[in-house]
Parts: structure tokens; C-alpha cells; sequence
């Protein structure tokens, strides 16, 4: 596998470890976790999909008015943005409530955004010739990681700190995919000799 294939399979192994997979499980633990009335727990998640759509429409209505490589890379900084969010709301005292508000909307904006990006990503990096192989060689590892971080997510928690161990993983984890993927759009957009 060349080296922009490697990075940008990384990169979209750990942003849907990180995200797409863990975190739906426990949202509704999460969000009782950080203090929310029991009415926000329910229709926060139930809102998700409606703020998924609100960030796919943001970016196909300004798609062309700004830089495709800067937007990849700034689209898949939401989504550690709302990890640090949640974990920061234990200690923003009033605004804790706004803190995991902020954390639904950057991970539902993220996370719909992300969904295109991740599409788009590998055929702007990769010729055509290797989207499939690259599809095709992640199949097994995202299958893999789709079955196991939500149960992964739920053993690393505790009653004494709660998801917040689970959470600084997700938090690197998705942090190695957005380095992943800057350091492969470098690697693609390199001019060859």
C-alpha cells in the first residue's frame, strides 16, 4: 500500500472508530453523565441525524467558496473540537449544559460533513485505480472496529470517572486521523518529479 493509501486508510479507520461507532451507544449515558434534564437527553440524540443533514447542506452550499484541502482538514477538526467540549463540561460549572450542546452540534455537523469527506477524500488523494483495492483492504479492519468500540467505550467505564477514560481515547484517536489525513493530503498533493 503506498504511503497517501496507508494515511488515508488510518485516517478514516480512526475517525470512525472514534466517533461513528463508540459513541451512539452511550449518548444517552453521556449526556445524563454531564448533568443534562432528561428531556435534552432524549431529544439531543434524536436530533443528531437532523444536525447530520444541517452539516452536509453546509457544505454543499459552500463547497466552492473555500479550498477543498483546507475544508477536509477543517471538517475532520469538529469532531475532536466536540470531544473536547464534553470533556471540558464536568468543570465549566454553569456551562455545562452549553459545553455538551456545543458537543452535540460540532459531532452531528462533524460527523454528517465527515461522511462526505471520507467519500471524497480517498478518490482526491488515490487514483481510481487503488479506491477499490484501499476499500477493500479496510473492510475487514472497519467491520472489526464497528463490533468491538462501542463495547470498548463501555469496559473503559468507571463510577469514579465515568466515560471520561474512554473519551481522552477517542479524543487521540481521532486526533491520529486528522494528522493521518493532513499528512496524506501532503503526500498526494506533492508534485511528482
Amino acid at each position: 500500500m503506498a504511503p497517501v493509501e496507508r494515511e488515508l486508510g488510518l485516517s478514516r479507520a480512526e475517525s470512525s472508530l472514534a466517533f461513528s461507532l463508540a459513541l451512539p451507544a452511550h449518548m444517552v449515558s453521556l449526556l445524563r453523565e454531564n448533568g443534562l434534564h432528561e428531556a435534552w437527553v432524549i431529544a439531543l440524540p434524536a436530533s443528531i441525524g437532523v444536525i447530520q443533514v444541517l452539516g452536509r447542506l453546509l457544505l454543499y452550499f459552500f463547497e466552492h467558496h473555500f479550498d477543498l484541502h483546507l475544508a477536509n482538514r477543517l471538517i475532520t477538526c469538529l469532531l475532536p473540537l466536540g470531544l473536547l467540549a464534553l470533556l471540558a463540561a464536568p468543570g465549566a460549572g454553569a456551562g455545562q449544559v452549553a459545553a455538551v450542546l456545543l458537543f452535540v452540534l460540532l459531532y452531528g455537523m462533524g460527523n454528517g460533513m465527515l461522511t462526505i469527506v471520507k467519500g471524497t477524500a480517498i478518490a482526491q488523494y488515490v487514483n481510481r485505480d487503488h479506491v477499490a483495492t484501499l476499500n477493500g483492504a479496510l473492510g475487514l479492519p472497519l467491520a472489526l472496529a464497528r463490533a468491538a468500540a462501542p463495547l470498548l467505550l463501555g469496559l473503559l467505564w468507571t463510577p469514579q470517572a465515568g466515560y471520561s477514560h474512554g473519551l481522552w481515547l477517542l479524543l487521540i484517536l481521532s486526533l491520529v486521523g486528522v494528522a493521518a489525513l493532513t499528512l496524506a493530503q501532503r503526500l498526494a498533493l506533492v508534485p511528482k518529479a
